[in-house]
This record gives C-alpha cells, sequence and structure tokens, in this order.
C-alpha cells in the first residue's frame, strides 16, 4: 500500500514499485520492524494475486495469519485503544483495522483448521494469552465445522441469490444463519414461509441471531413496499422487554424505524430515558422524537435527561432531543429558553442547534 503506514506499523508498501520503506532502523525495535516488512510482503502476494481488497489493513491482517506468517504478529500487541460499540450488529460501522488478541486466537485457529491440522505444533510457540483460547476454537472448528469460511469449497458462499439467503437461515449452523440473516432483503411482502423463520430468529434463545434478526426487521423501514406483519411487531413489542440491554435497545430502534410504536412501548421508552446507560437512554430519546407528540407526564423526564446531556457534552444526543422539541412544540425556542433559564452557559449552543435544524428543514422543502 503507497501512503500513510498502515494501522501503527512503521513502514509502507508501494504496489507500483513492489517496495517496502521502513519508517524505522529495524535493530532500533526488530520486532516492528520485521512485522512491517511481513505486512508488506503478504500485500504484495495479495496484489500479484490481483485480489480486489489488498488495501484494507483488517483483510490484510488475516492473511498474514492465514499464510503463516502471522507467528511474529501474535506476539505483538497493536491495538491500544479497542473500538467498543453497544450495537454488536452494526460490524461495518466499527472496523478494526489491526485484529485484538481474541480475533487473533481466532484466526489462528482457522489457519490450523482450514490446514486440516487439529495438533499444530506451532500452536506451542503461542503467548499464552492466544493459546487456550486458539486451542479452545479449534477444537470448535473440528468438532462442529461451524464457519462461513470454507476454502475448499468451489464456489463463495457469499455467492447466494435472495432466496438461497432464506434457505440458509434456517441452517443448523449459527454462523450460517447469521451471515444469512445479515444479507436477508424484504423486496416484496414476506410469504408465510419467511415470517414465521424470521419470527424464529427473533424468538431464538442465541442473543446473536435475535440481535442480527431485529436488525433484518430494521431494514423493512427502508422499503415502503414492505410492511412488516402484526406478528413480527408484536414480537418486537416484546422484545423491548427484554432481560438483555441491547436487545432492549435494538427493538426500540427497530418499532420506532417502522413507524410502530404503541401506548405500552412509548411508556417503555419512557422509561428508558431514567437509565444509566447511555445507549438504553439514547433508543429512548430516539424513539420518542419520531413521535408527533408525548403524553404530558412523560415531558418532566425528557427534560430532565435533555439538561443531563447538556451538561454531559452528549452532542449526539442533543441533537436528537432538540429535533424532538421541534416536533412537539409551535414554540420551541421558547420552550427552550425556559428550561435552561438558568443554565445561560449552555443555552447559546442549543439554541444555535434548534436553529441548524431549522434552517435545513427549510433547504429541505424549498428543494421539494
Amino acid at each position: 500500500m503507497s501512503g500513510d503506514s498502515p494501522g501503527g506499523l512503521p513502514g509502507r508498501y508501494d504496489a507500483n514499485g513492489r517496495t517496502i520503506t521502513l519508517d524505522i532502523e529495524i535493530d532500533s525495535n526488530p520486532q516492528m520492524g520485521l512485522a512491517a516488512l511481513i505486512d508488506g510482503v503478504v500485500r504484495d502476494l495479495l496484489h500479484q494475486a490481483n485480489f480486489d481488497l489488498a488495501n484494507r489493513q483488517e483483510l490484510v491482517e488475516l492473511a498474514v495469519t492465514g499464510t503463516g506468517l502471522g507467528m511474529l504478529r501474535n506476539n505483538i500487541d497493536l491495538v491500544k485503544k479497542r473500538t467498543t460499540s453497544w450495537d454488536s450488529t452494526q460490524w461495518e460501522l466499527f472496523p478494526r483495522p489491526l485484529l485484538d488478541r481474541p480475533s487473533l486466537a481466532y484466526a489462528n485457529a482457522i489457519t490450523a483448521w482450514a490446514r486440516d491440522d487439529s495438533t499444530p505444533e506451532w500452536a506451542n510457540d503461542l503467548p499464552s494469552d492466544l493459546k487456550r483460547p486458539m486451542r479452545k476454537s479449534l477444537n470448535f472448528l473440528f468438532k462442529t465445522n461451524d464457519s462461513f469460511f470454507r476454502p475448499q469449497a468451489n464456489r463463495s458462499l457469499l455467492s447466494q441469490s435472495a432466496g438461497e439467503w432464506w434457505t440458509l437461515a434456517a441452517s443448523a449452523s449459527v454462523s450460517k444463519q447469521v451471515i444469512a440473516i445479515r444479507h436477508l432483503e424484504f423486496d416484496s411482502e414476506l410469504n408465510d414461509q419467511r415470517e414465521s423463520l424470521l419470527l424464529e430468529k427473533l424468538r431464538s434463545s442465541n442473543l446473536t441471531i435475535v440481535l442480527n434478526a431485529i436488525a433484518a426487521t430494521e431494514r423493512m423501514a427502508f422499503h415502503r413496499q414492505v410492511v412488516a406483519s402484526e406478528s413480527v411487531i408484536r414480537e418486537l413489542r416484546t422484545l423491548v422487554d427484554h432481560r438483555e440491554e441491547e436487545v432492549r435497545a435494538k427493538a426500540m430502534y427497530a418499532l420506532a424505524g417502522l413507524g410502530q410504536l404503541d401506548d405500552a412501548s412509548v411508556e417503555t421508552a419512557a422509561l428508558m430515558l431514567e437509565d444509566h446507560r447511555r445507549h438504553i437512554v439514547f433508543a429512548g430519546v430516539n424513539a420518542l422524537s419520531t413521535l408527533n407528540s408525548v403524553p404530558d407526564h412523560i415531558l418532566p423526564s425528557i427534560d430532565q435527561r435533555l439538561v443531563r446531556a447538556i451538561r454531559d457534552c452528549d452532542y449526539e444526543s442533543i441533537d436528537i432531543f432538540v429535533e424532538a422539541y421541534r416536533r412537539w412544540f409551535d414554540e420551541p425556542q421558547s420552550k427552550l429558553e425556559g428550561l435552561l433559564q438558568d443554565d445561560p452557559e449552555h443555552l447559546p449552543g442549543v439554541l444555535e442547534t434548534l436553529h441548524k435544524a431549522r434552517d435545513q428543514q427549510l433547504q429541505i422543502r424549498s428543494s421539494a
């Protein structure tokens, strides 16, 4: 890759000249220098094989392990600050350009499994924090064959038709189910068989399957010709009271996106405002903001949460609150001025957000 150094590695690969340039003297830090060289060698292999995504650092990382050149890399933790997200279904929004330790352990397991090697000798040299999870993952793979990665397959499993994805979603393999659910398309009304399958996934005891099934229902909101059935809506309304916080938040987002908040789910959204976890609060605020009005008894809780968001400098939440106040009140500026009359420091910023939102709405109307 030409340009900036990939991730935290002190070197660059130039595909045009097929050269690797180190940014350090290799004697000053042999481990990092050799890791950069290995990264460059693998990039070159990918480029020479005309691999489409040879510039994607996370895929290069996997290739380093898969080619057997990752033993040195296994001793280096390049992920100092780990990306966190409450929504585990949004993989593409939170990519890890460099593998963290759990991912690295699994990549090593996949490498051995793909070679049909159940007891690789090189695993004895893995660092202790990788050795145990790697062996556990490898045992799982040999026992279940549950992986979407099948290097011996005659065709890529990702090249499924729309109908084949629905069939694959009924597989006994959890990994196949999850990947298939993420590819389900909703460009027409669901027949009884597909609706039953989606309901089955929403009711699954496997948390990952439930979350990705909820994400699938969210995609229905983008297809105006597809209307979620009453059975699906009823299941989502049940899930907003789920014991797992991520499921509750995810289900509330889905209901709001589908425009299916009933009186009970509105009350649940209001209760979310009292939670100490930001993503739960945000899910509740986001849901309420989609309504044209809210019950009067909920407004004090909303006001308190807005004030707290302002003092916490939670700008993302403030934007949602301000948009909601614009929707609910004929004079939102007067409402905000009254609410923040004892907080002159933050009032100008909130009003600026209100005015920006109003200007954007006027631009949309004038261009319509």
